[in-house]
């Protein structure tokens, strides 16, 4: 059992008890413990939820304190920044605030990337000594002498030895840092919004932790009407 996020996406409503039957209702068809007669095999997502803070959306500048923003679990000696909510009509939130910043800064990485590793022969990614642990039934090739062996390499070397250069590029640059640009800066783009789960207009829950399903969450959430209410929510399953 564990905790997750879900982005809920709702038809217009007021904040306070009209949302929480809102979410309540929506979310009902995945309650572990319904009632009803629920399909053969099936299982449900959740056994109880609750508007959470930790996973912030941006608020437009101009609407800090516009009643229509959801904030909740507020603590009054700790208040939160007023640009930060935890759901609210589409067009009071910013939904760019922290994409288009990560963007911009993962096209620079890339550039940095490409210059830095130009000066190096070609290093191959971590999972391909890693693989060669795991085809061994023998374990004659273990995992500290793939290890040893990754970091090795003149180009994953030199940038273990700068703590700078390995905060900036990761651990294992030659397999995140992908050699198309646009991919590279999209993927990053579209790591930003995304909750684990996402639970559409249309009562479709949908998860995973692919590309794939992040670059579909953007998408989705930009396509909706402005007024549609989004929630971040925490649940338990």
């Amino acid at each position: 059992m564990a905790k997750q996020r879900i982005t809920v996406c709702l038809p217009p409503c007021a904040p306070g008890e009209a949302l929480n039957r809102a979410i309540a209702a929506a979310m009902a068809p995945f309650d572990m413990n319904r009632q009803d007669d629920p399909p053969a095999g099936w299982e449900g997502e959740w056994d109880y939820w609750y508007i959470a803070s930790g996973w912030e959306f941006a608020v437009r500048p101009g609407y800090e304190d516009d009643p229509r923003i959801v904030r909740d679990g507020e603590e009054e000696d700790e208040p939160r920044p007023r640009n930060q909510c935890d759901g609210g009509p589409k067009a009071l939130l910013d939904l760019d605030a922290d994409r288009v910043p990560v963007a911009e800064e993962a096209g620079r990485r890339w550039d940095a990337w490409q210059e830095f590793s130009a000066g190096y022969p070609a290093a191959l990614p971590a999972h391909h000594f890693w693989a060669r642990v795991r085809l061994d039934p023998e374990q004659r090739y273990s995992f500290e002498q793939a290890r040893a062996e990754y970091e090795s390499q003149p180009l994953i070397r030199a940038v273990y030895a700068d703590p700078v250069l390995r905060e900036r590029f990761g651990d294992d640059p030659v397999q995140f840092i992908t050699p198309d640009r646009d991919a590279y800066v999209a993927e990053q783009y579209a790591d930003v919004l995304p909750t684990w789960a996402l639970l559409t207009l249309d009562g479709r829950w949908i998860e995973g932790g692919t590309h794939e399903y992040r670059a579909a969450f953007n998408a989705y959430l930009d396509g909706l009407p402005d007024d549609t209410m989004l929630v971040r929510v925490l649940y338990h399953s």
